[in-house]
């Protein structure tokens, strides 16, 4: 099905990049996903636009099927879309004032006030409920860098505290490696990664999507 996606996500997933957006027709989260890869991460053959990489706020054209794996591996995702075998079209850039319709601002970050979510929790929700993509207003937002990896810790603006999550949006990324992040303020696209089980003494909770920071579009992009 010809899909026009706004980009809002372009992220490090399994050596390869997870992309993530809305379908503008419908305003429902779309999460284009690979058949060709272990876990659905798509490769640059078949995300790449133009010969260059999806960028946040850009508008894609994209065929994508009905429908995607949305079992317990994938945390219940309803958003997965299969990606059919038709190269991506970039239409046209969208604005920030464009986000505001897809603000998310639920008392919890997908489904939980920790920075993870049992799949259990997600899978006994009604399909339209099994959100695993939310898009947070962040007044707050600082790094630290832990083995190699970066992590956030952001305050969204309706007061909710989320602490230590991992940063994959690959731009800030490379922003903060290079020391060359600015402003604290923007908007945050928080996604469930694929469930796991983490090397903790006495863990009980079995595998869990943990929350990543996927996406950070400033406030003045």
């Amino acid at each position: 099905m010809e899909t026009t996606v706004l980009c809002l996500a372009n992220s490090k997933k399994e050596g390869e990049r997870c992309i993530a957006g809305i379908d503008v027709r419908t305003g429902q989260w779309v999460r284009p996903v690979s058949r060709h890869t272990p876990k659905g991460e798509v490769p640059l053959r078949e995300r790449q636009v133009n010969g260059q990489e999806p960028q946040p706020l850009d508008l894609i054209q994209m065929d994508l099927a009905h429908d995607g794996p949305a079992g317990f591996d994938y945390c219940h995702a309803k958003e997965n879309r299969w990606i059919e075998a038709k190269p991506w079209t970039k239409l046209s850039v969208a604005g920030v004032k464009d986000l505001q319709p897809y603000l998310c601002n639920s008392a919890r970050i997908l489904h939980s006030h920790a920075k993870y979510t049992r799949p259990d929790i997600i899978g006994a929700k009604p399909l339209v409920e099994r959100t695993t993509l939310e898009l947070r207003k962040v007044q707050r937002i600082s790094f630290d860098q832990s083995g190699g990896k970066w992590k956030a810790t952001l305050a969204t603006a309706e007061g909710i505290e989320l602490r230590g999550i991992s940063v994959t949006d690959c731009v800030l990324t490379e922003q903060l490696n290079a020391r060359t992040f600015i402003g604290q303020q923007g908007y945050a696209v928080i996604s469930l990664g694929v469930p796991w089980v983490p090397p903790i003494e006495e863990w009980a909770e079995g595998p869990v999507g943990w929350k990543l920071l996927a996406g950070w579009i400033p406030i003045q992009a």
